[in-house]
This record gives structure tokens, sequence and C-alpha cells, in this order.
């Protein structure tokens, strides 16, 4: 395949995923005509780019507040102590959605990082009580690993997953 050739092949397949990220339930008919592409090329590059991982999941985009949940962010800090197998597959493998049992918590991100923070957890509970008790949860579960934990409530989504919130006029009156 030519350079240019490679280079409009990842053209394509980038104005397929601008429309993914805005709505991933567009149909491919949708997806195709903003695109300007035929719907089975646009279906061919959606299968490729689903067998490479380049996508790796579809998501809805909920109005968290109509759910009576919050968000919040868990910065996390690392102590130097190595993980080892053991603990790297316990934090892989472990619903850790589960660490309060009887309470609702919705793992959105789980991210290492670099800065002044090692890590991130962003997630959705009931309440910060609630949010309180899973970080303190996560800590002590953690703890071998864990320098120190910080919380951040979310006061008002802008934008979720590169979407606009559709209700920011009226919630903007916050600020």
């Amino acid at each position: 395949m030519s350079k240019s050739s490679t280079q409009q092949l990842v053209q394509d397949e980038q104005k397929i995923l601008d429309v993914l990220r805005t709505n991933a339930n567009e149909s491919i008919d949708v997806i195709a005509k903003k695109c300007g592409f035929s719907r089975q090329k646009v279906w061919r590059i959606i299968k490729k780019l689903e067998k490479n991982k380049t996508i790796w999941g579809y998501t809805a985009i909920c109005d968290d507040e109509s759910c009576n949940l919050k968000h919040f962010t868990m910065l996390i800090k690392r102590t130097t102590v190595p993980i080892d197998q053991k603990m790297l597959q316990e934090v892989l493998k472990t619903r850790l959605d589960n660490l309060i049992p009887g309470s609702v918590i919705h793992i959105e991100n789980i991210e290492y990082f670099h800065g002044c923070f090692d890590g991130i957890c962003t997630f959705l509970a009931e309440d910060l009580v609630t949010a309180k008790k899973f970080c303190e949860q996560f800590n002590k579960r953690f703890s071998q690993f864990i320098a120190d934990v910080e919380i951040l409530e979310g006061i008002l989504i802008i934008r979720k997953q590169a979407v606009r919130n559709p209700r920011l006029k009226e919630q903007i009156k916050f600020l």
C-alpha cells in the first residue's frame, strides 16, 4: 500500500471515529452520509477498528443527576513499593465497584499516569459519604502500595466523553 493510500485510510478511520465519539449509537447509514463514504466502507472500517482494538467498547452517556448519582475523582499517590504480579492481577481483575457491599458505585475510568499523583479513578456514587467509604476501602485494600488518596466531588459536567452536556444552560447558573 502506498504512503498516500495509508494516510488516506488513517484519515478515513479518523472521520468515522469522530462521528462515533459524538454518538456511538449512530447507524452505519448516518455515519456514511456524514463522512461521505459508502455504507460498506464504513462497516468494513468499523469492523477493522474493533478487531485491532482501536474501538474496544461502546457506551451510553447518562445524566448522572437524573440517576441520583454524583461524580467523584480519586487521586492516588503511590508508595515506592513495587507492585508484584499477584497484586497486579488483583488490580486488573477485581471488580472494585463491589468494595462496599450494598452501595452503588460505578467506576468510569482508572488510569495510571505521570505527575503529582500516580493514578486517578473517576466514579459515580450516591453521595459524598459513600464516595469516602469507597476511597477508604480502596486505600485499605491496596495500602501497601498507596501513600495518599485525595477525593474530589464534581460539581458541573460541561463535557462528558467529548459530548457537551445538554442541560448545561440550566445548570450553568450555579457558576
